[in-house]
């Protein structure tokens, strides 16, 4: 075999090496990505009044705060739905759609927007600026804050287990058991979704 040869063969096997571990490299990038929540902040223990937000007298009060254009909350809304189909009518439920300053009119006007409207009793609200947000200290999108008649905050996190993706998860058994039973074996879990402002 010739010097030539053997040299391209080596730069040939070096060559996959890196691309083999370029790709190894970029799935461990997905994978982390996928499981990395955003931060976690500390909701207020009680529902904050001058929000332009309304408790419902009789029912928990679930708030779902969105980015518009975060396709990770996709699977959120989903579950979301799911939830809203398993009580019933039993939570009154309101989607804040935050609008990061600036952002040109109808910016929420995509494909979450749209899928929103087609659940049953899930009201939609605008947060231009994201004033709604920093009332309830909020950063996620994807964030749920679920409170009881009086106020009290009885849940706040994520209802999807990773970012993106739907299945069964913590979050969202721990909200659904709060509305049909009032108890769950937590009340806290990570958000995984885009920063809302």
């Amino acid at each position: 075999m010739t010097a030539t040869k053997t040299s391209q063969r080596l730069i040939l096997a070096l060559a996959g090496l890196v691309w083999a571990g370029a790709i190894v490299g970029g799935f461990g990038m997905l994978i982390h990505e996928g499981y990395t929540p955003v931060p976690a902040t500390s909701p207020g223990s009680q529902f904050p009044r001058s929000t332009g937000l309304a408790l419902d007298a009789k029912r928990p009060t679930l708030l779902l705060f969105a980015h518009p254009q975060c396709p990770c909350t996709r699977a959120t809304l989903h579950e979301l739905n799911e939830l809203l189909a398993d009580t019933a009518g039993k939570v009154d439920a309101t989607m804040v759609f935050v609008l990061p300053p600036g952002a040109p009119h109808g910016f929420e006007q995509g494909p979450l927007w749209k899928a929103a409207s087609g659940i049953p009793g899930l009201r939609r609200v605008i947060d231009a600026g994201g004033r709604m947000a920093e009332s309830f200290h909020v950063i996620g999108s994807g964030h749920v804050l679920l409170f009881d008649p009086s106020g009290k905050l009885l849940f706040s996190g994520g209802i999807t287990g990773s970012r993106g993706h739907e299945g069964d998860n913590a979050g969202r058994d721990a909200v659904e058991s709060l509305v049909l039973t009032g108890k769950a074996n937590l009340n806290r879990t990570p958000v995984f979704g885009c920063q809302l402002l």
